[in-house]
C-alpha cells in the first residue's frame, strides 16, 4: 500500500510517500506560508522518485486554515481525494484526560507512533514551534504532558519583552557559561529546553514506574538533543510516519 502522508505543523509542512509503512525517501519540507506555490512542486518531486503510483492521500494539521487548500492541490495533483486525520480517518489512540476534546493530532499521532515502535512505556519530546513532552503509559495509553514555547518563541520572546536584548541567533552554546549576550541568551534558551525535559521526565517516571523510553522529534530536536544523554531515539518524522500509519490502519480495516 503506497500512501502519501502530509503533515501540517504551524511553521512547516512535511509530506513523504511510505510504501507498507515505510518511508521510500526522505521526507520533503516547505514553509506553510509557501503552501500554494511550493506543495505541488513538492508532491511531483516525490512521485519522481517512486515508480509505484500512491493509493492514498492522508493529512494531518494543527492548522485548520491550512487542510482545504492542500486537499485541493493533492486533488488537483493526484487526482484523488485527501483523507483527513482525525475526521475521516481515526487515531487509536486511548487517552486518560480531563478533556481530549482540544489535544492535537501531532500530539496523538506521535503518541501512537512511539508506542508502535517500542511497546513500552515512553514519552515524546516534540521540538518546534512548541516544546511538547507527552507522557504514554506501558498499555499504550495517552496520558497528558507538557507545553512550553519553542527555540524561535523564546528567543523572540526575549526580544521582543525587553528593551535591549537582540534575537538569540540560536547558535549551541559551546561551553558552560555565555561569554558576551548573544552567548548567554543562547545558552540560557538552551538550558531552559534541555532542563525541563529533564524535569518532566522525572515526572512521568514517578507516575509510570519505570523511566521511559524518550523519542526526541520536530525540526529542531537535532540541535537541541544531539548530543544528550536524554534521548533514546531520534525520529524527525515521527508524526508524518503516524500519519502514514493510521491511514494503512484504515483501509486494512475497510
Amino acid at each position: 500500500m503506497s500512501i502519501l502522508a502530509v503533515d501540517i505543523g504551524n511553521s512547516r509542512i512535511g509530506l513523504g510517500i511510505y510504501e507498507d509503512g515505510k518511508a521510500k525517501d526522505a521526507a520533503v519540507r516547505i514553509a506553510i506560508a509557501d503552501l500554494e506555490s511550493q506543495l505541488p512542486t513538492a508532491i511531483h518531486e516525490l512521485l519522481d522518485r517512486h515508480s509505484s503510483p500512491v493509493e492514498h492521500a492522508a493529512v494531518a494539521a494543527v492548522v485548520p486554515a491550512a487542510i482545504e487548500p492542500t486537499a485541493r492541490i493533492i486533488g488537483r495533483v493526484l487526482g484523488m481525494k485527501a483523507q483527513i486525520v482525525g475526521r475521516d480517518i481515526p487515531i487509536p489512540v486511548e487517552m486518560r484526560l480531563k478533556d481530549s476534546s482540544s489535544v492535537g493530532v501531532d500530539r496523538l499521532l506521535g503518541a501512537l507512533t512511539a508506542y508502535v515502535n517500542t511497546q513500552a512505556p515512553c514519552a515524546v519530546v516534540s521540538c518546534g514551534t512548541a516544546l511538547v513532552v507527552d507522557c504514554i503509559d506501558a498499555e499504550g495509553v495517552f496520558r497528558g504532558g507538557a507545553i512550553a514555547p519553542g527555540l524561535a518563541m523564546a528567543a523572540q520572546s526575549l526580544h521582543a519583552n525587553t528593551a535591549l536584548l537582540p534575537v538569540a541567533d540560536l547558535t549551541p552554546p559551546p561551553g558552560p557559561l555565555g561569554l558576551n549576550t548573544m552567548e548567554a541568551l543562547n545558552l540560557g534558551i538552551y538550558a531552559q529546553m534541555q532542563g525541563a525535559v529533564r524535569h518532566l521526565l522525572e515526572l512521568y517516571a514517578d507516575v509510570l514506574g519505570v523511566w521511559p523510553h524518550v523519542v526526541a522529534t520536530g525540526g529542531d530536536a537535532q540541535r537541541i538533543f544531539g548530543q544528550s544523554e536524554l534521548i533514546d531515539s531520534l525520529i524527525p518524522d515521527l508524526v508524518l510516519q503516524g500519519v502514514a500509519l493510521v491511514c494503512q490502519y484504515q483501509h486494512e480495516a475497510e
